[in-house]
């Protein structure tokens, strides 16, 4: 006796029939249409007011250049997606229609011409409030013009002009041209007044994490409104100096927030020469480093590190403009704003060279999603050693560094970091400027 049944299909069993009845179909061939033929014929765009007919070219031109469906609808995109990084658009809806080739449509939001903003920028131990003024896309390719006032707790008076031109027709490609002039009161850090007027150009092109800047400037700086009790070592600082100089950064960046970040590195390393004309001949050279890593659910370490070195090209005393300050909440904690370092009574006389490191991890709160516990330990030092270099005094600048450790809080917003530590000074020189206790920071960028 055998499990089989005559079905009018010989040597099929009552098994086979039922696996038969649920058995997928085959598979049907996928048409991949992304990677059908394609060549766009004809573009059009509306609902913009201004757009050079030049420009528009070279927006285009990887999009007829497009030979599949796919690369003809991402070139489409792209090219839509710089109408509006550049403000010349607001909104971009991209249609492709089927014709003797591909029709192109742009519909599109004008952008606005004209845009004014105030605000409140923190950073340098200072705060300050600006007024912004914008003019986009001022001759049909995206260029701008923006125009910055400010006045805060030290600038008694500042003013930017920038006029930013894309190349290539590319947001991310761009020359810069501008005038800027500012008047800072540096009490009670040192007693005098900075003035700087400059002009300068630079070309920043962006790649993915990785920008380059080539830029030049002009600089006239004054040392000037000596307090009365301005030691003798700042009073021969005072006067002006003219500065003309190149420099090169190279910036990589792919953390995940530029305020408190939880992972990703920021790689920075600037290079400067200056004696292209004026009164300052030098070389400058800095880096800063850091890495965030989460080790737990809210938990995140961030090390970071910063160094840099200038060299008077011509054996004259570096201005006061050009040297290298350390200390304060976005610094070295624990200690005053510029208070690490070279001073001649009250007044920091900043270095040639420096060095800084912090370690900081970061702490979940319950139920506070956007304030973090903060335990950090900080590590700097900075001095006048170059111009006349001996290897037993670069010895005791490396191996004797300022040093503090603390903790506190951390406040998270998209726009700024506001810091509030309880410090703890553990080594300093004899000339330091301490701050233990309680410390407010509010800026961008923290050691």
């Amino acid at each position: 006796m055998t499990d089989s049944t005559d079905n009018g299909k010989s040597g099929m069993t009552a098994r086979d029939i039922f696996n038969g009845a649920f058995q997928q179909p085959s598979p049907q061939p996928v048409i991949d249409l992304g990677g059908q033929p394609a060549q766009a014929s004809k573009f059009t765009i509306t609902g913009v007011s201004r757009i050079r007919p030049s420009f528009l070219n070279t927006l285009l031109q990887p999009t007829f250049a497009a030979t599949t469906v796919k690369q003809l609808a991402d070139e489409a995109r792209e090219a839509a997606g710089k109408l509006q990084a550049l403000g010349i658009a607001k909104q971009v809806s991209v249609e492709l229609d089927q014709g003797n080739g591909i029709d192109v449509h742009f519909r599109c939001e004008d952008g606005s011409r004209f845009a004014v903003r105030t605000g409140v920028d923190v950073g340098g131990d200072e705060g300050t409030a600006n007024v912004v003024g914008r003019l986009n896309n001022i001759w049909g390719g995206g260029e701008s013009f923006e125009a910055n006032y400010a006045r805060g707790t030290k600038t008694a008076a500042a003013f930017r002009g920038v006029l930013a031109v894309p190349l290539a027709a590319d947001p991310q490609h761009r020359f810069e041209v501008s005038a800027s002039q500012s008047t800072t009161d540096q009490r009670p850090y040192t007693s005098h007044d900075e003035v700087r007027r400059s002009l300068g150009a630079l070309i920043r092109k962006q790649a993915g994490p990785v920008q380059h800047e080539v830029a030049y400037a002009l600089a006239w700086r004054e040392v000037a409104g000596l307090g009365h009790a301005a030691s003798p070592s700042l009073r021969a600082l005072a006067g002006h100096s003219v500065k003309s100089g190149i420099t090169y950064t190279c910036t990589y960046d792919d953390r995940d927030s530029l305020t408190v970040p939880t992972q990703g590195a920021l790689i920075k390393s600037v290079a400067e020469i200056a004696g292209l004309g004026g009164s300052v001949q030098l070389a400058k050279a800095q880096v800063e480093l850091q890495t965030n890593r989460p080790l737990a659910p809210g938990y995140v370490l961030s090390v970071g590190a910063q160094a840099g070195a200038l060299w008077a090209l011509t054996g004259q005393r570096v201005p006061l403009a050009d040297r290298f300050f350390v200390g304060g909440a976005h610094s070295v904690r624990g200690f005053e704003y510029r208070g690490i370092g070279p001073r001649d009574k009250a007044d920091s006389l900043g270095g040639d060279v420096f060095y800084a490191a912090g370690l900081s991890l970061l702490t979940p709160l319950p139920r506070v999603e956007a304030l973090r516990g903060h335990l950090w330990a900080n590590a700097g030092q900075c001095a006048l050693l170059l111009n006349t270099p001996k290897a037993n005094e670069f010895m005791r600048f490396l191996s004797s560094p300022s040093a503090s450790i603390g903790f506190g809080l951390v406040y998270r917003h998209s726009m700024v970091r506001a810091e509030l530590s309880w410090c703890i000074p553990i080594a300093a020189t004899t000339s330091d400027k301490l701050k233990p206790g309680l410390q407010f920071g509010l800026g961008f960028q923290f050691l």
